[in-house]
């Protein structure tokens, strides 16, 4: 049995602390950036870039460990500023932290050609600018401007050159052995740093940016994109990749999002495209970048539409307002954190799922050809196509044309209504506690239903009684507790215009406490009223004096002007502006008032301002036995479901309603899967 180590000998092994020698220190940081050569590839690639440079050649020897070298026609690096070139954080991009809050550019940190230059046995830079007669060339070891040769000054030497610059390095990896170890195949590092300019090519293609890829010994370019500014994106991918993929592709229309800050185009295959594995080209602001939970979730949506071993081909380009994006969260600057960006990811994933199914009537299916004797003799694809012209999509024929006018749509309206075709805005407010509830709202928002919402076609009401609506969404149609979705939206609407009301008014004006005696007569809580131990008299007179007494700042924030002198209430807000008080439920009106007593809080500015919107939202849902019910399915379409919608009062859903308000009841394309019709 082994005797336990003494005091004496862990005392002896014990070190103090110590500062880092600053080479060390700088390996140490060159190892996290530059992994392999495909990221000395991507850092030089996004430097071409950053100088604007329109034509970008690649050369590559065992992969771009011997020998990494790429040229651009860019603006050149200025004479005087290259002895600085590779010296760790000297950059021409950031001069304060505050400004990477509006970085626009892909360098930022002067890490890149630092961290290249210390992997590399030596990197030569031979640059020059339109303004210079001559390019001049600097060889840099371990972040230091070497001399042109022994005895010299260490400074850039004049020499014969074209506009732009060339960035030659050598044995990257030179003084790492361990790392070079890993990198047991030249050939996928090879393949690993043209995937890297193939994605950068197709990116910038449409941009006039041509980028070539050769092998050092090679004659013949293993990729080569004209610089050519008419071409567009699915050219450069039927150029790079052929006409196959081309043909498979749809565009992925420029998609805005006001709510997140963020727009998103790009190219996704069909249900016909067939690939053993998942190819996913995503840029943010113009950086190649991982986004792993949109990947996931894309893929997650195509393995409901795709036969199983078929996986797709994905282009996005997401364009994200500086301010909502860290870049600095990854040392090789692989990864990037924006806001909502949850939400994001399900907004895209939508859309892609809305285009995809859309196109998905079209299906290839490969058979084999059998002989009488059992013999395959050849193969042949069979493509089965529908019309594409001659009759409407068939996932639109469940319910009507999705084109087509309803019926009820062309019969006459009630006097009162109006259309409504501008946005209801935004009232200014500068108290914290309205701006706090505003932010809630987004806060708190489901962007899947709000959506669905927010670009859906009304199909009809079900059960007024039950408060239940169909709403179609693409090729989901979803079956909605219309109730609660108005009350969710008349409570929006009552923040958003808060103290900016168009007021109603009502003739004759009504007596509040005949209105509170009839909310009062109305609620079914007896033992509630019980409790209170006053009369019914007594009950009426204190709200009527609660809401008297407040008169001023009701009328003020809330358009809702209550005459001292007679009693009565003269104006209420309209909450839809444009149609008066037609989404106004009358039956609720006494309980409004009468609700506005116990039901909100008096004592506290957010509290009683977050209450009584709240019950102006519920005065406002539409009564389950309705006086007349063709009014009121028609106000429920055509008053509150119509101003739904992006183009008008763009409802937020919030996470409330996703449980219990929201059913998707069928979806085409799973139909299709099962079916392979309508």
């Amino acid at each position: 049995m082994a005797e336990p180590e003494s005091d004496t000998a862990r005392q002896a092994v014990r070190r103090p602390i110590a500062r880092l020698d600053p080479d060390v220190v700088n390996r140490i940081a060159a190892g996290e950036i530059i992994h392999r050569p495909s990221n000395a590839l991507k850092e030089l690639l996004e430097n071409s870039l950053d100088a604007g440079a329109t034509q970008i050649k690649i050369t590559l020897q065992d992969g771009g460990l011997k020998l990494l070298q790429i040229q651009d026609n860019g603006k050149g690096i200025p004479v005087d500023d290259m002895p600085l070139l590779c010296e760790r954080f000297a950059t021409s991009k950031l001069r304060s932290y505050e400004d990477l809050a509006n970085m626009a550019t892909f360098g930022f940190r002067g890490e890149a050609l630092a961290s290249i230059s210390f992997v590399s046995a030596s990197v030569t830079a031979v640059s020059k600018t339109r303004d210079e007669d001559i390019a001049y060339r600097a060889s840099y070891f371990a972040g230091e401007l070497l001399p042109p040769a022994p005895g010299q000054a260490a400074e850039p030497k004049p020499c014969a050159g074209t506009d732009g610059t060339t960035i030659t390095a050598q044995d990257l990896f030179f003084n790492a052995p361990q790392r070079k170890k890993v990198f047991k195949s030249l050939s996928d590092e090879y393949n690993r740093a043209l995937d890297v300019a193939t994605k950068y090519a197709i990116h910038y293609g449409h941009m006039g940016v041509g980028i070539s890829c050769k092998k050092a010994a090679a004659q013949s370019l293993d990729l080569n994109t004209p610089s050519d500014p008419k071409q567009t994106t699915l050219d450069v991918i039927r150029h790079v990749h052929g006409a196959t993929l081309a043909r498979d592709l749809m565009h992925l229309d420029t998609l805005q999002s006001d709510t997140f800050g963020c727009t998103v185009e790009g190219w996704v295959s069909n249900a016909n495209w067939a690939s053993k594995k998942t190819t996913f080209l995503c840029f943010i602001n113009n950086r190649l970048v991982d986004c792993p939970s949109l990947k996931r979730s894309l893929e997650s949506m195509y393995a409901l539409l795709l036969p199983k071993g078929r996986h797709p081909w994905m282009y996005l380009a997401l364009s994200i307002a500086p301010d909502r994006i860290d870049v600095n969260v990854h040392p090789t600057k692989q990864e990037v954190h924006f806001l909502d960006e949850d939400e994001i990811v399900e907004w895209i994933t939508l859309r892609v799922q809305d285009l995809v199914s859309q196109h998905s009537s079209c299906r290839v299916y490969s058979t084999q050809r059998t002989s009488a004797m059992g013999v395959t003799t050849s193969e042949q694809t069979v493509q089965v196509l529908g019309p594409r012209h001659d009759r409407a999509d068939p996932r639109h024929l469940v319910r009507v044309d999705h084109q087509a006018q309803s019926l009820d749509a062309m019969l006459s309206k009630p006097d009162t209504a109006k259309t409504q075709t501008e946005r209801i805005a935004e009232s200014a407010c500068e108290l914290t506690s309205i701006q706090e509830l505003r932010q809630t709202i987004v806060d708190d928002r489901h962007v899947g239903l709000t959506e669905v919402v927010q670009n859906h076609k009304f199909v009809g009401v079900v059960d007024r009684e039950q408060a239940l609506s169909l709403l179609q969404h693409g090729t989901q149609l979803y079956l909605v507790r219309h109730s609660a979705v108005i009350e969710a939206f008349a409570y929006q609407l009552a923040l958003r215009q808060f103290a900016a009301y168009t007021p109603v008014t009502l003739h004759p004006a009504p007596s509040l406490a005949e209105l509170i005696g009839l909310g009062y007569d109305a609620e079914d809580a007896d033992d509630e009223k019980a409790a209170l131990g006053l009369s019914r008299d007594q009950v009426v007179a204190k709200i009527y004096d609660t809401l008297m007494e407040r008169a001023e700042m009701l009328e003020e924030y809330f358009a809702i002007r209550l005459n001292a002198e007679n009693g009565t209430v003269e104006t209420l807000p309209a909450l839809l502006p444009r149609h008066g008080a037609l989404g106004l439920s009358l039956e609720r009106l006494p309980a409004l008032f009468f609700r506005l007593g116990p039901q909100v809080d008096w004592t506290d500015e957010k509290s009683c301002l977050d209450g009584v919107c709240r019950e102006l939202a519920y005065a406002h849902v539409p009564s389950p036995r309705p006086v007349a019910e063709s009014d009121d399915a028609w106000a429920i379409q055509h008053v509150w479901f119509a101003n739904l919608l992006a183009s008008r009062g763009r409802m937020i859903v919030p996470k409330s309603l996703e449980d219990n308000d929201f059913v998707q009841v069928a979806s085409l394309p799973d139909l299709y899967r099962v079916f392979e019709r309508c």
